[in-house]
């Protein structure tokens, strides 16, 4: 089973070259490396040649994630890509234990190992919910989970949300947020993940390409992947992990990231992306849901986040829908983009 590694990077030279060694210490070897490169200055070859990997492709890009990826992905002459983030920090028995999985599961086409996010002193891969107001605010305005139901009440109400909760199992809010409370298992199935360490069928990826409308960080870009996968959505394996560094290089603030995150989310509903049961309107309802629960946390950052993302929603203007509806009748793209870099200005 033949892998390329697919790795778009922008000014992480250090963490570039980790990663890279990374591979190169691979239990199971990769066929090939394509390293699509947008930072300011570009590498010499006997930079990314020093890692010892062979078969690596340098190429130059525009500052975009997506357009990195898709780069990346075309260029790549493996029937499997490992999409991997510059700043993963890879074990060596990851892939030897996701080629392992595809073997067994001659279904999968999208696998992933846990990818675990420094939070202080601890790696984390969720975050359960623990309070019982959470979990109704959450049921109430239809919002996304990311983590098990741990509430450690036991009234008649939380039991009957937990039943709820685990009679639907992982999938995709009426609203859009991806609720995933079910980590359980070997593995678990999910409909949306993160693809920043994933191995996935090359020709899954070319039938459902990054979107390049996004913004250059690409916030959101995955699930717009995941969505137009066929067959049974993406397996994580819960005894392989990769640790996600969080390189601060180039990183946007929570605030700015849940405003693309929302408008990213909203762009994929009004294009009709393979969820019909998906509603605006049911966004919109959420957005305000998270407009209180911010309030209620008195984070003032959030807040005028949230405000303009639910302002900016209740009057429909997206420019990324925009920016796409303009495109396929062929307006200039340096418009689009002027109009993107306009309207993304940090709050």
């Amino acid at each position: 089973m033949e892998i390329s590694v697919v790795i778009p990077t922008r000014n992480r030279k250090a963490s570039l070259m980790s990663l890279l060694e990374n591979l190169r210490q691979s239990l199971y070897p990769v066929s090939q490396v394509v390293i699509v490169d947008s930072s300011d200055h570009p590498m010499e070859p006997q930079e990314y040649l020093s890692s010892g990997l062979d078969n690596i492709i340098y190429l130059r890009s525009e500052p975009s994630v997506c357009v990195q990826r898709n780069m990346g992905i075309r260029a790549a002459t493996s029937p499997w890509v490992f999409i991997c983030d510059d700043d993963i920090e890879v074990p060596t028995d990851y892939l030897q234990k996701l080629v392992a999985h595809i073997r067994d599961h001659p279904e999968a086409g999208a696998v992933s190992g846990v990818v675990l996010q420094q939070e202080g002193e601890e790696w984390k891969g969720s975050y359960p919910v623990t309070s019982a107001k959470e979990l109704l605010l959450k049921y109430l305005f239809r919002l996304g989970f990311w983590g098990e139901i741990a509430c450690k009440g036991n009234n008649v109400i939380i039991r009957k949300l937990k039943a709820y909760y685990a009679r639907k199992g992982n999938h995709i809010s009426r609203s859009g947020w991806p609720v995933i409370t079910n980590f359980s298992g070997k593995y678990f199935t999910v409909p949306v993940y993160g693809l920043g360490a994933s191995l996935v069928r090359r020709e899954w990826l070319l039938s459902s390409p990054y979107d390049e409308v996004l913004d250059k960080h690409g916030i959101g870009d995955n699930y717009g992947v995941a969505i137009g996968f066929p067959g049974v959505g993406i397996q994580v394996l819960n005894a392989a992990v990769v640790y996600h560094h969080q390189e601060s290089s180039g990183r946007l603030q929570k605030p700015l990231q849940y405003f693309r995150r929302a408008l990213a989310l909203d762009y994929f509903i009004r294009r009709g992306k393979n969820q019909r049961h998906v509603k605006r309107g049911w966004l919109l309802y959420s957005l305000f849901g998270n407009l209180i629960i911010q309030f209620l946390a008195g984070d003032k950052s959030m807040m005028a986040a949230g405000w303009k993302t639910f302002r900016r929603m209740l009057f429909g203007y997206n420019p990324y829908y925009g920016a796409s509806k303009r495109n396929e009748i062929g307006v200039n793209p340096l418009l689009d983009i002027t109009l993107l870099v306009f309207l993304m200005i940090p709050m």
